[in-house]
Parts: structure tokens; C-alpha cells; sequence
């Protein structure tokens, strides 16, 4: 009988302080979207404005990049065909 007992008291703690709940202040103030919108645009200008300047020098970086990639691959596969010259 006091097993019983005992195990109820835990469930009705247990529930009991899942309940409870605590006053939360979840109100946001009206201007901080406006902020969050300003600052969000001025991020994707800045971004958007460094990418145009410097897209020539982005778009090298990549061809460099991508020729180094198949210049490495190319190596690999003649290094793994065997030599079939007589």
C-alpha cells in the first residue's frame, strides 16, 4: 500500500510541476521589426555590392578551382591506366 501511495505522489508531483508556469514576457516591441528589417537590408546591399565589385576575381578563383580539380583527376586516371606501349 505505501508503494502505491508513494508512486502517486511522485505522479502528482510530476504533473504538478510540468503545470506550473511561470509569468513570460512575450511581447515584442513594435520597432524592433523595423530594425531587424533595416539591418537585414543593409546585410544583403553590403553583400550583393561586394559580390558585383568582386565577382571577376570570384569567378577566377573558381575556374583556377575547378581546373585543378580536373588537372588532379586527369593525373589519376593516367596514373591508373598500365602502359601498353611495346
Amino acid at each position: 500500500m505505501k508503494n502505491i501511495f508513494g508512486k502517486a505522489i511522485i505522479i502528482v508531483f510530476l504533473i504538478s510541476l510540468a503545470a506550473y508556469r511561470t509569468a513570460m514576457a512575450a511581447y515584442i516591441d513594435p520597432n524592433t521589426g523595423g530594425l531587424l528589417f533595416q539591418v537585414l537590408a543593409v546585410l544583403i546591399g553590403v553583400i550583393s555590392g561586394a559580390l558585383l565589385l568582386f565577382s571577376s576575381q570570384v569567378k577566377k578563383l573558381f575556374y583556377r578551382a575547378k581546373r585543378s580539380l580536373r588537372g588532379s583527376k586527369s593525373e589519376q586516371v593516367e596514373e591508373n591506366q598500365p602502359d601498353t606501349q611495346d
